[in-house]
């Protein structure tokens, strides 16, 4: 595990100065000046890659295709948008104008504006819960994990998107790999380390299918279910 081991950021200081979309909107600026030929190629190929909120609904339905679902970190609810056709869903998104976006998406469910640390949520309700690019943000990482673990119903799943420190790729660009952004991105997984931390808060890992264990991926795909 990769950790930048400065003073924490608050999190109304991360919401206020480092929202993810003008963080994001910054990065992109910045690969632009700094490496414009692969920027130019990952544009040439953006046609052919598929949808990033489709591939997280693959991956969740691969474990669960109907039920409760709980978004934690949901950003702009456009995951949460395509999941509300097979599950009942709900939100956290620490972000008021990345949660507003989402009420707007899916009007009448429950999005809770709050840290995931610190979200009133019902215990033992939901049959799968999701965090797609939120626990590389979060300073608390394994209280993040436990919010899971207890909002989970026995037998329930936890599916998580992060970047993955072990990919090929990291190894190769160094401090210019793309899942660096600092200091939105704070915490960096292996599969290795990030089971470890599901198994500490009780969840057990999941067998992952051979396509998510490729290191050619720089993203790293886990499921880990609630006992």
């Amino acid at each position: 595990m990769v950790f930048i081991g400065n003073k924490p950021l608050a999190y109304d200081a991360q919401a206020s100065d480092h929202d993810w979309m003008d963080e994001y909107l910054k990065e992109v600026s910045r690969r632009k000046t700094n490496r414009p030929v692969l920027m130019f190629f990952s544009r040439l190929t953006r046609p052919l890659r598929r949808d990033a909120m489709d591939r997280q609904l693959s991956h969740t339905l691969h474990w669960r295709r109907e039920g409760k679902l709980l978004d934690l970190g949901c950003g702009d609810g456009r995951f949460l948008a395509m999941a509300a056709k097979q599950f009942d869903v709900m939100g956290v998104e620490l972000s008021r104008s990345a949660a507003d976006a989402a009420k707007a998406r899916v009007p009448g469910r429950t999005i809770l504006v709050s840290p995931v640390t610190e979200a009133v949520l019902p215990e033992s309700a939901f049959d799968v819960v999701t965090q797609f690019g939120y626990i590389e943000h979060e300073w608390l990482p394994v209280s993040g994990l436990q919010v899971a673990y207890r909002a989970l119903k026995p037998g329930g799943v936890l599916v998580i998107k992060t970047p993955n420190f072990a990919s090929w790729n990291r190894s190769f660009m160094g401090e210019d790999w793309c899942g660096i952004h600092l200091p939105s991105h704070c915490n960096y997984f292996t599969p290795a380390t990030l089971q470890q931390m599901l198994r500490q808060v009780g969840l057990d890992p999941l067998t992952r299918p051979l396509l998510d264990r490729l290191p050619t991926s720089d993203t790293l795909w886990l499921a880990a279910r609630k006992p």
